[in-house]
């Protein structure tokens, strides 16, 4: 037998309805055809006597609102039941996100989020949060929330409005543009000197949809060719496979700096595309959104977000105006 209160609320409601309207549905149909009809003197256990409208109508409210409160759990409460929190990273965007040598997750967006994981930790009152890592480009990252494999991504991803029919964004947390990674003694200087080459490009990336209509603009034909990451793209182009890789500028740069060979490189500033990263989250969640913005806005307005930048992008760097005033706008008071 099954037991009803583990049982889907659409189906209880269902079982309810049936088994008060199943009796008298049969002996209205026996005395259409003018059956005689022989009434027991007691109902049989398994059926319950029909019940009033008004009694009926309140089990299946009941259930309804149970219904509703099962489906209703978000992020927040799911983290709290398992003490775990699930983060998508890109392993290959050094300095933004990547796996190091011990293959630790790395880089301004991990440091970001392991500020968010503490703020979630202490709103929740946890004595402790686990996190858990999940791998991928941007599509996989993006992907990993819509289907709820991930609560939240920590890369290189760029906020757009399309991307808004899929997942919900933390508020920005960097400001990129596009570029474009050559080997420096090909004589390549602009967008231009590219007709007619091989340029690799991560497909279904904001990178691929602003440049495709930039070349389309300017008459460049060339030819497209898909890449899985950054890391990939450096390895192909020093291969030669390829003659360019089209890219988020900074993530370009640090491809450069890991070889140790900057001479052997060139950026080409393309200027096809801005690129407002930020954090994507589970859509119509506002309760976690609240919190990991809450996390953003205290290493903002703390100042530990100075530390955070030198970190990654060098003692004596420091952010654009731009990315000064997203830090002001966002760094709000509790």
């Amino acid at each position: 037998m099954n037991n009803l209160s583990q049982s889907p609320p659409v189906l209880m409601i269902a079982s309810v309805v049936a088994r008060a309207t199943v009796p008298r549905m049969r002996l209205a149909q026996s005395a259409a055809k003018g059956r005689r009809i022989n009434l027991p003197s007691a109902w049989p256990s398994s059926l319950p006597p029909i019940w009033p409208m008004w009694r009926l109508m309140a089990v299946v409210l009941a259930c309804l609102a149970f219904s509703t409160a099962f489906a209703g759990t978000g992020a927040l409460d799911r983290i709290k039941a398992s003490e775990i929190i699930r983060i998508a990273y890109a392993p290959n965007a050094y300095p933004i996100s990547f796996k190091d040598a011990e293959g630790v997750p790395r880089g301004y967006s991990v440091d970001l989020c392991r500020h968010i994981v503490t703020a979630v930790q202490q709103a929740l009152g946890l004595d402790a949060l686990e996190i858990a890592w999940i791998e991928g480009n941007t599509p996989r990252r993006v992907a990993a929330v819509v289907n709820a494999e991930a609560d939240i991504e920590c890369g290189t991803t760029t906020m757009t409005l399309s991307r808004q029919r899929q997942v919900d964004f933390s508020n920005v947390v960097f400001v990129e543009s596009g570029g474009i990674l050559v080997k420096s003694d090909r004589g390549l200087r602009g967008l231009a000197d590219l007709a007619g080459r091989k340029l690799g490009v991560v497909p279904e990336t904001t990178t691929e949809h602003r440049l495709r209509p930039a070349l389309i603009e300017r008459g460049i034909e060339l030819e497209l060719v898909p890449i899985r990451d950054a890391k990939d793209g450096r390895e192909r182009l020093i291969a030669d496979e390829l003659d360019a890789v089209a890219g988020d500028r900074l993530v370009l740069i640090g491809q450069v700096a890991e070889t140790g060979k900057a001479e052997d490189f060139g950026i080409v500033d393309a200027n096809f595309s801005v690129e407002p990263y930020a954090f994507a989250l589970p859509r119509n969640d506002a309760d976690f959104r609240l919190e990991v913005n809450r996390g953003l806005a205290e290493v903002y307005r703390g100042g530990e977000i100075e530390t955070i930048f030198q970190r990654w992008f060098g003692e004596d760097s420091a952010p654009t105006r731009l990315l000064e005033t997203v830090y002001f706008i966002y760094g709000f008071a509790d």
